[in-house]
């Protein structure tokens, strides 16, 4: 009887770890995808930046008002992508549960993504300008 105590021990023991080794790769998985988009996204603000720069000389021109709102577009994006990383706490994770972890990096994902879409679709319509 005491070697089938151990026995259920042994088995429900391996069963949570295995479970909380699952639950770390999900959030390590997810967490990768949201750092990488980051880091895709970073060279873009730089470009952002950049084409501010060039279209400013652009904004007292006959295009004056589509070069100004094509800056304000820019700069939303880059506004927006500031914001992102000021609110986003890495650090905070480590306090929360399983599903609060997978939760909060999925918004952030999601958030992203949005910053993304913004981004691209600026970097285009400003590039299509300037050719």
């Amino acid at each position: 009887m005491k070697s089938f105590k151990i026995f259920h021990f042994l088995l429900v023991s391996i069963a949570l770890v295995s479970c909380s080794q699952s639950e770390d790769v999900a959030v390590k998985e997810l967490n990768d995808s949201v750092m990488n988009l980051h880091d895709e996204l970073m060279p873009k603000t730089e470009q952002i930046i950049q084409l501010k720069t060039s279209l400013d000389s652009l904004s007292k021109g006959p295009d004056s008002v589509h070069v100004k709102k094509l800056i304000q577009s820019l700069d939303k994006a880059d506004a927006e992508m500031m914001n992102w990383m000021h609110q986003f706490s890495i650090d905070s994770l480590s306090n929360m549960e399983f599903k609060a972890k997978l939760t909060y990096l999925q918004e952030q994902l999601k958030k992203l993504k949005t910053v993304e879409t913004l981004t691209d679709y600026t970097l285009h319509a400003a590039n299509q300008y300037k050719k």
